[in-house]
């Protein structure tokens, strides 16, 4: 029996165990204050009170089964994602393989692979670009340890292990041990976290960022040291390198955090204005260079960074404000946020996996649920307040973002996993025994979601993270050829740039070189060297010293009496690919 067959009977469980709760709730508040309406004595009231707190100290485990049980998940959270990192996903993506060759040439040169000093936004595509932040993360690393493969995924994987503390410590200072080990179990197990922390994507790197600057702008809150604060601020300031989105995202959760803290007077305006400070401080470049975009200034140069001027941006049309249609788009922005959060509907393939959906497709009534419990329960509560702001900026990003998918709508999953866990906690409380239950049931989910992503899931993926692709190209690296040729139907045909980047990737290409200031003894310049075209589209030269890359459809183009074919075609989901060269 599969997922597919267990997700029904999941879900009505869930939507049972939910319903139930909140019936049991409601009967048990009717007795209450049937019960206080009755005349007793103060001794009674008293001692009915003393009751309650101790029942309230007893329900708290103690420190040692916490932390016994808070070392065990995150002990489950770190292997599962550490598990077969840098190998699955086999092959690499693009956007991330772009990310990792910028940040090759920031460790050696200081510049994006195009020679720019230090940019604030990177050029990536060209007509779309890329946050700097994960490519400055990587360079750190590739600094000390080299390049490769796990290496440049690795600031990913930190980084989420990071957000996935912070999301703990957070619910723990809001709700307490219980809660936030429901919670931290949640997301231990959550395919989402799982799946973004195993490859290298620089949107990615927000919601964690945005995690980690709300633990800390609450802890400032809660234990009245503001410095907590003024740490929250350089996190925040930061997610503005994380993802281009956040321009208009980050500063709704901003404004809104601090009306909210300083109507309920935890901060005064001396404070406020401090935060912003430091906010600005740390996020001016990035949103200068937005504006530089916006107004069409010219790049500007400084001693420290290069704030650029990208001519063929294309990205501003991905804003609900600047769309042909706001009605329209709204509509169907609606559509696409519903889809990718509440009905997790199939999403890209490195983003989810059949059947299980981000959360588990069983989880929306715990996420529900947790919403409920916030409005009846805690919204009296700064934490609780704060995260339910989180929430609504990430609703806010589907609203305005064309077309969300899970990559673009990534800073809504955190505050789902806490309503999520806030949920499950409030069913465990309410219902005997029901706590074992959903532990049994996640569990399970959680094994048969394993076992498909290290399976069937990752061979899939070696298919859309070019996997033969990547050994063909690798196989390449050091030909003593004159010139070699690599299909550019890589990913699509004629996507000439997307095989580029992946040979420059998996050839450790130096910038210089590429960029045409340095020579390498025996080859020819780069753009010489090297010609990214689909074969059908050359002319081929027998006569000359060259090594080919090709899809197998090219091959009726390569007489066998004149080259040898070398086959790559080890992940079976993976297009074939082929190294031609003369015999």
């Amino acid at each position: 029996m599969n997922m597919a067959q267990w997700n029904p009977y999941f879900l009505w469980g869930a939507i049972v165990l939910c319903v139930a709760a909140l019936a049991k709730d409601i009967v048990t508040t009717i007795k209450k204050s049937k019960e206080e309406k009755k005349p007793e004595k103060k001794a009674g009231k008293k001692s009915a009170k003393k009751a309650g707190m101790k029942a309230a100290v007893a329900s708290e485990m103690s420190d040692k089964t916490y932390y016994i049980i808070l070392a065990v998940l995150l002990l489950v959270a770190f292997f599962i994602r550490a598990y077969k990192f840098g190998i699955v996903p086999a092959g690499f993506n693009q956007d991330g393989a772009m990310a990792a060759v910028d940040a090759k040439a920031l460790a050696e040169y200081g510049t994006d692979r195009y020679g720019m000093f230090r940019p604030v936004h990177l050029t990536a595509w060209g007509y779309g670009q890329m946050s700097s932040l994960l490519s400055y993360m990587m360079a750190f690393f590739i600094d000390l340890f080299g390049f490769s493969a796990g290496i440049v995924r690795f600031p990913m994987l930190l980084m989420s292990m990071v957000g996935i503390v912070g999301l703990h410590f957070f619910v723990k200072d809001v709700y307490g041990k219980n809660l936030s080990l429901a919670v931290l179990f949640f997301a231990a197990i959550n395919p989402w976290h799982i799946m973004q922390s195993r490859w290298a994507l620089d949107c990615n790197l927000y919601p964690h960022f945005f995690m980690l600057g709300v633990f800390l702008l609450n802890r400032g809150i809660l234990q009245e040291k503001k410095k907590y604060v003024y740490f929250s601020m350089v996190s925040f300031g930061l997610c503005m390198y994380c993802y281009g989105v956040s321009i208009y995202t980050l500063p709704v959760f901003l404004i809104a955090a601090c009306a909210y803290l300083l109507i309920s007077k935890k901060l005064n305006w001396k404070q406020v204005l401090i935060s912003a400070g430091i906010y600005l401080l740390v996020a001016w470049p990035f949103i200068l260079t937005m504006m530089v975009n916006f107004f069409q200034w010219e790049t500007i140069n400084t001693p420290f960074f290069t704030i650029a001027y990208f001519p063929y941006s294309q990205r501003s049309s991905d804003i609900l404000f600047f769309s042909g249609n706001i009605g329209v788009q709204l509509g169907q922005n609606v559509q696409s946020l519903l889809n990718t959060t509440f009905r997790q509907r199939k999403d890209l393939p490195w983003n989810d996996v059949y059947h299980f959906g981000t959360m588990y497709l069983f989880s929306m009534p715990f996420v529900i649920l947790g919403i409920v419990d916030f409005f009846k329960n805690h919204r009296k509560k700064t934490g609780a307040v704060l995260a339910f702001i989180f929430l609504c900026t990430g609703i806010w990003a589907g609203l305005t973002t064309n077309g969300v998918n899970v990559n673009r709508i990534n800073i809504v999953y955190y505050p789902i996993i806490i309503m999520g866990g806030l949920g499950i906690g409030y069913c465990a409380k309410r219902i005997r025994y029901a706590k074992w239950g959903v532990i049994a049931v996640y569990v399970l989910a959680f094994v048969m979601f394993s076992n498909t992503y290290f399976t069937k899931t990752a061979d899939d993926l070696s298919g859309h993270f070019f996997g033969n692709f990547s050994e063909a190209v690798t196989y390449v690296k050091d030909a003593p050829v004159d010139k070699v040729y690599i299909t550019a139907d890589s990913q699509y045909t004629g996507a000439s740039n997307v095989s580029e980047i992946l040979t420059l990737f998996f050839h450790e290409t130096d910038a210089e070189y590429y960029q045409g200031k340095k020579e390498i003894p025996g080859w020819l310049p780069f753009w010489q060297r090297y010609k990214f075209s689909s074969i059908g589209n050359l002319t081929i030269d027998h006569s000359e010293n060259a090594v080919y890359v090709v899809r197998d459809y090219d091959l009726a183009y390569f007489p066998t009496d004149m080259y040898e074919i070398v086959p790559f075609e080890g992940y079976p989901m993976a297009p074939k690919y082929y190294v031609v060269r003369k015999r």
